[in-house]
């Protein structure tokens, strides 16, 4: 039928009688309840007819309704601000907490990044680890189900490579994106097993290690045979992907890396720090089979320490800059050293790859004033030619950056510098909205005109993940946690700020038991109050422990 509008155009308008109908039925079902439905087609021509029926996503109908909340442990301070900062953090990370196909996952950060993302996930899982172990192990269980299986150049995914990032758009959809997952990461596969490792130590169960070893060893596997490109003895990455990432590692952005003079390196790269997260996993994961692996499981962790061994040797030799006293932010393809003063090696100290006679010459230019900013340790050093405080990683200072180093600090002894730069990050999130740690802010000096306050980073994620994770992750740091679950003994080394002196933790999940306990600090002796099962043992070193069972 065609009719003339009043502007004179003719539009058709007309009945279509399409090749295909369809009917939806939609059914909302309580935790195991069941539905029913019954149909019958009559065509009403004598031809014969196809019907087909078709449940989309049918995983969904075997998941719960609603899956049970993860609990995390209950705090308390004698420092008010203290206590909404880590409140704020805890707020946080629950709202992130997103149910994804596959599992449950910490979102990395809002509003850019409400998406799974297997670097950020698997450092709030390791920084929450006094909160909640139980996150690391569902993150473990996600990241798992969509670990490499084949070599795929379009999303970079390789066997046994765990995701950088995960998408659900109408552009996955269309293949215009690769991010199905996308896998262009070189340091979440090193992070899953150190991830692992640290679950360990928290739970100490033989049959996670038995759900989980499948996919650690696949992660093991990708580091050897698939991490190293160029043959020269460290991981590395470069960009396979027409739409892929150009920087694989944390500092993803794509001028993060640069030679003095502006050039940018050769493909493949070496970051420094994660040559220290390989270095960390082969370590931790040797600790992890020597004590639940069978006999030729206690091989491979024999192996795996001396390959840690010959990692570290090639490290100091290749990445050490004598005449800075200082790594280097990254090798080349070329085999050329990225002289770059940056906060990467700080995360070297975390990973402990950092020898003991040259931690004190790291630690004293991590310090240094362009580096440290009064506020945190920068991204990259104001004698830098391509610094800008207002950069993404060339300048700017993100917490959870100086959370790993000031973690590293406590490692080698440096407690008066980890203090200080706690100090430092609580300070920070008293001046933001809701006593919220941005994902980053500004370089910008303490002692910079006009910089009374830090200076925000106006398209920063908040909330964001690994920024929530930072103040739990630090208060563990300060508590010196070191849990030990295969001897059901959990070792306490605090290390307090003069403005703190109790801390009260309530629920804390331990070797299958929930304990309790209480720090105080008074005349500079600490002594310790734990509710726990008799099997378990809290040691405060070097001070008094009341245990009431």
């Amino acid at each position: 039928m065609l009719l003339p509008g009043h502007d004179q155009l003719i539009r058709a308008r007309g009945t279509i009688h399409p090749p295909r109908a369809f009917t939806l039925f939609r059914s909302t079902l309580p935790a195991h309840g069941t539905d029913r439905l019954s149909f019958r087609v009559a065509p009403r021509e004598l031809i014969e007819r196809r019907v087909s029926v078709r449940v989309p996503d049918v995983s969904r109908l075997t998941e719960p309704a609603e899956p049970a909340a993860i609990s995390f442990a209950r705090v308390r301070t004698d420092h008010e601000f203290l206590d909404r900062i880590l409140q704020r953090s805890l707020d946080d990370l629950r709202a992130l907490l997103t149910p994804f196909p596959g599992g449950r996952l910490v979102a990395a950060g809002i509003p850019w990044f409400v998406a799974p993302f297997g670097r950020d996930s698997l450092i709030v899982s390791l920084q929450m680890m006094l909160f909640s172990p139980e996150l690391a192990l569902e993150t473990l269980r996600f990241l798992a189900r969509y670990q490499g299986q084949k070599v795929d150049p379009w999303t970079e995914e390789e066997p046994g490579k765990i995701l950088h990032e995960l998408r659900f758009g109408e552009m996955v959809r269309l293949g215009e994106t690769p991010h199905s997952p996308y896998y262009g990461t070189v340091d979440a596969t090193p992070l899953f097993i150190i991830a692992f490792c640290e679950l360990m130590n928290w739970i100490g169960s033989p049959a996670l290690f038995e759900e989980l070893f499948p996919a650690v060893e696949a992660a093991l596997r990708w580091i050897d045979e698939y991490g190293d490109h160029d043959g020269d003895g460290f991981v590395d990455y470069g960009k396979v992907s027409p739409r892929g990432l150009v920087h694989q590692n944390w500092k993803d952005s794509h001028n993060s890396l640069l030679f003095l003079d502006g050039t940018e390196p050769s493909p493949p790269i070496a970051p420094v720090e994660v040559q220290g997260y390989v270095y960390q996993a082969k370590r931790a994961l040797a600790v992890v089979l020597q004590r639940y692996g069978e006999t030729s499981l206690r091989m491979l962790a024999a192996r795996l320490r001396a390959e840690a061994e010959r990692l570290r040797e090639r490290f100091e030799q290749r990445f050490w800059m004598e005449d800075q006293q200082f790594y280097g932010q990254a090798i080349d393809g070329l085999g050329r050293l990225v002289p770059a003063i940056s906060s990467n090696p700080g995360h070297c100290l975390w990973s402990e790859i950092v020898s003991p006679e040259r931690a004190a010459r790291i630690v004293t230019r991590l310090f240094a004033p362009d580096l440290y900013s009064g506020w945190g340790i920068r991204t990259l050093a104001k004698s830098m030619p391509h610094y800008n405080p207002m950069s993404y990683h060339n300048g700017s200072i993100w917490p959870h950056d100086n959370a790993l180093t000031i973690a590293g600090l406590r490692r080698y002894g440096f407690d008066r510098e980890a203090v200080q730069l706690i100090s430092d990050l609580v300070e920070v999130a008293t001046t933001f909205p809701y006593y919220r740690l941005p994902e980053l802010f500004c370089g910008f000096g303490r002692d910079e005109a006009e910089c009374m306050v830090p200076i925000s980073y106006p398209v920063s994620c908040s909330p964001q993940a690994w920024a929530a994770g930072t103040i739990p992750f630090l208060l563990q740091v300060l508590l010196g946690a070191e849990p030990r679950a295969a001897e059901r003994r959990l070792v306490l080394r605090p290390a307090f700020p003069d403005w703190l002196n109790e801390v009260q933790l309530e629920g804390i999940s331990f070797a299958g038991t929930r304990l309790d306990l209480s720090i105080k600090r008074q005349n500079g002796r600490y002594a310790l109050e734990v509710k726990c099962d008799p099997e378990i043992s809290v040691v405060l070193a070097g001070s008094t422990v009341h245990t009431r069972r």
